[in-house]
């Protein structure tokens, strides 16, 4: 037989001496006594009342509650029935438990029996509270479980009246109820209300209260059954805390946070900042879940929509924009979770939709900066070529490769000639104009595949890659030759000295590999002056 935890006050179900069982409005079985199931061999796999009674009468059941719930005073639903599995008649008694999330029935099978002695021992052996009392609240009769809960003896209670154990506010409000019945207008009532111990302390009990009539007197009597459900009430005054805290905070949060059924067209609850984020009143929300698809970028629109409402879907965390008609574009990052209860069973969605715009804005922002600060790492500022340390990088990664697969590369290294004389005739300046005219000419004259840099003053190198040895000479020829500068003043001519070095297995470093570089550039330079010198003489 199918088991749930039972609430505080379904908890005399397992002592009862009675056949009781607890019910949805389907005649599905949510619990079931010890009673019930030992006098009609239940069957563990059997979960549905028609193991007891016909689907027939129980749709009667279900149907008298959907005509009497709405008003406030209805009697039990009480037909005589002949089970499925016995011979013998029963009184099938059910009564509304509780209607949140759905109907709940409590229905009780007692043997058909005229004799009132018989009625009453049972009540005697009840762990509920059952009393009877006359038109004035006098008790006539209590049960043992009454006592207990009330700590009251027979003696105390002669004494009183079941309205003076009532906390007086319920009790004046009680008064009319009970007043309807004893004028015939209805036979029965249910109303929680707090009784009050003889130790001075409150409990919440719920009363159902029937009117009877004395076969001996013919004097109407009230038979009332109570339940104690402190414990629930006191759940529920937690609950009723909690939900007014999560309320105040989520009403204050820069988030929407929504709530939903398990059916994500369910909707809950969601907080006022729906109105600020999307710009929209959140009441249409309520009436059309799918409404906040509107603003988002159709782009994006699907995937939020298959995200949000697919039921496959256990949490999510995605982003998406919001358009409006002024242009505007807003970033929205979508998260939630799916609740489970401890059967596995979904219970309800619960999500938050946050306006990520500025951290999009900084974020691109961050990636600006963080592009020019690599410009600046990586260029020489004046000439725009690459600097000593992104060109030094480049000779370090094209040695490391020819060590691996003997790629073959040419290092060039590079000077201006008499630049500290333009320097110190001319001024910076003009010398600045020098060195971005070298640059202009380094890249002009090499490959795609090969880079300039600036080492530093007027010192460059250039990287010939995957350089072929029937290349090198008509690569350095073009970039030996003198450099047009416009704008520059008469008598100023740019030329360069360069030497280059191929990387072989002599080369056991890039260190190595630019300082022979250098080398080679400044016999050459030497060699030149040397054979000018001569021909001045």
């Amino acid at each position: 037989m199918f088991q749930t935890h039972s609430p505080p006050q379904m908890q005399f179900f397992e002592l009862a001496p009675v056949p009781m069982v607890l019910l949805n409005e389907l005649g599905e079985i949510i619990q079931s006594n010890r009673e019930c199931q030992q006098l009609f061999h239940v069957q563990p796999d059997e979960t549905n009342i028609d193991g007891y009674l016909t689907a027939s009468a129980w749709n009667e059941a279900v149907r008298y509650f959907q005509v009497v719930s709405n008003s406030s005073q209805y009697e039990p639903f009480t037909k005589l029935v002949r089970l499925a599995r016995s011979k013998d008649i029963y009184v099938l008694k059910v009564n509304l438990v509780n209607t949140v999330p759905t109907n709940t029935f409590i229905a009780a099978l007692t043997l058909y029996q005229q004799d009132d002695e018989l009625n009453e021992a049972l009540q005697e052996r009840l762990p509920m509270g059952m009393v009877r009392v006359d038109t004035e609240g006098r008790f006539i009769s209590v049960n043992p479980a009454y006592q207990t809960l009330l700590g009251y003896n027979d003696d105390d209670l002669l004494q009183l009246t079941e309205f003076d154990l009532t906390y007086h506010s319920d009790a004046n409000s009680e008064k009319p109820l009970r007043e309807n019945i004893t004028l015939g207008s209805g036979n029965q009532y249910r109303v929680d209300k707090r009784y009050i111990h003889k130790n001075g302390h409150q409990i919440w009990v719920r009363t159902f209260v029937s009117s009877i009539v004395c076969k001996y007197t013919n004097q109407q009597q009230f038979l009332i059954a109570v339940l104690d459900i402190h414990e629930e009430k006191q759940l529920q005054d937690t609950i009723a805390t909690s939900e007014r805290r999560f309320r105040a905070i989520a009403e204050n949060v820069s988030s929407v946070v929504w709530i939903s059924a398990a059916d994500p067209l369910r909707l809950f609850y969601v907080n006022k900042c729906y109105d600020t984020i999307w710009e929209e009143k959140v009441e249409t929300l309520y009436s059309d879940p799918h409404a906040f698809l509107a603003r988002i970028h159709p782009a994006e629109r699907e995937v939020a929509e298959n995200t949000r409402f697919s039921s496959s879907t256990n949490s999510w965390n995605i982003n998406y924009r919001l358009l409006f008609e002024d242009g505007r574009v807003k970033h929205i990052r979508d998260s939630g979770n799916c609740v489970f209860d401890g059967n596995g069973e979904l219970i309800y969605r619960v999500g938050t939709l946050t306006d990520i715009t500025a951290e999009i804005d900084q974020r691109d922002t961050v990636v600006v900066m963080a592009k020019k600060l690599r410009e600046l790492v990586e260029y020489d500022s004046l000439t725009g070529i690459k600097s000593r340390h992104a060109i030094m990088t480049d000779i370090q990664e094209a040695y490391q490769e020819y060590d691996r697969i003997s790629d073959p590369s040419v290092l060039v290294y590079i000077d201006a000639d008499g630049f500290k004389n333009i320097n110190d005739s001319y001024g910076h300046d003009v010398g600045d104009e020098v060195l971005k005219a070298i640059a202009g000419h380094l890249t002009s004259n090499i490959r795609d595949s090969d880079v300039a840099g600036r080492i530093g003053g007027d010192e460059f190198v250039v990287l010939l890659r995957h350089t072929a040895k029937a290349e090198i000479p008509h690569i350095l020829e073009r970039l030996k030759c003198d450099i047009e500068c416009e704008g520059l003043p008469e008598g100023i001519n740019v030329s360069i000295s360069l030497g280059a070095i191929e990387l072989s297995e002599n080369v056991v470093s890039a260190e190595q590999w630019l300082s022979e570089a250098d080398k080679t550039m400044y016999q050459h330079k030497r060699a030149r002056k040397k054979n000018r010198l001569s021909r001045k003489h």
